[in-house]
């Protein structure tokens, strides 16, 4: 498999609960933990926020797709907010992978889509979108797992919830 050479261009500096972005090149080491840092804050709305801001930035550049790994080694977290951040960011780096890059993790992000969280789910099946489109090699795994979520598990107000957020991501394939 060819190996995509990226050199990771940022470091997010904290203004409160939001963050401003300067550019440094930072292709591993201190700068890499400190965006991991970041988005593991105890502060879950200033993490958040950043999370969010990563997001919007992985809609324009390939910057944050080195960190799949890192990414997918929050997934382990004990934190239901951490998990699924990393879950969101290895998906908002669809559009720039390359075939297997997220596959390799999918086992590991695949956890999510049966926590015992329902908000979890939901915001997990939500982010799948974006990997449905980009990564078209992927359906069959998604479809798989997916058609392995226990709706029935979950509270009667939220299970029809997640039972749509399944049948809203179908319509993508």
């Amino acid at each position: 498999m060819k190996t995509k050479k990226s050199i990771l261009w940022c470091v997010a500096y904290s203004t409160g609960y939001s963050y401003e972005i300067r550019y440094v090149n930072c292709n591993g080491g201190k700068e890499m933990n400190e965006i991991i840092s970041k988005l593991q804050d105890k502060d879950d709305k200033a993490a958040y926020e950043y999370s969010k801001l990563l997001g919007a930035e992985s809609a324009e550049s390939d910057k944050y797709l080195p960190m799949i790994p890192q990414f997918a080694d929050m997934l382990e977290d004990k934190s239901s907010y951490v998990r699924t951040r990393g879950f969101i960011l290895i998906c908002n780096q669809a559009r720039w992978a390359e075939e297997g890059q997220i596959a390799d993790v999918f086992d590991r992000m695949s956890a999510l889509l049966y926590d015992s969280k329902p908000t979890v789910v939901r915001q997990c099946l939500s982010a799948l979108h974006e990997v449905a489109l980009y990564r078209p090699e992927m359906e069959e795994m998604i479809i798989d797992a997916v058609n392995k979520i226990d709706v029935q598990k979950y509270k009667d107000s939220m299970s029809p919830l997640i039972k749509k957020d399944i049948d809203e991501l179908m319509k993508v394939f």
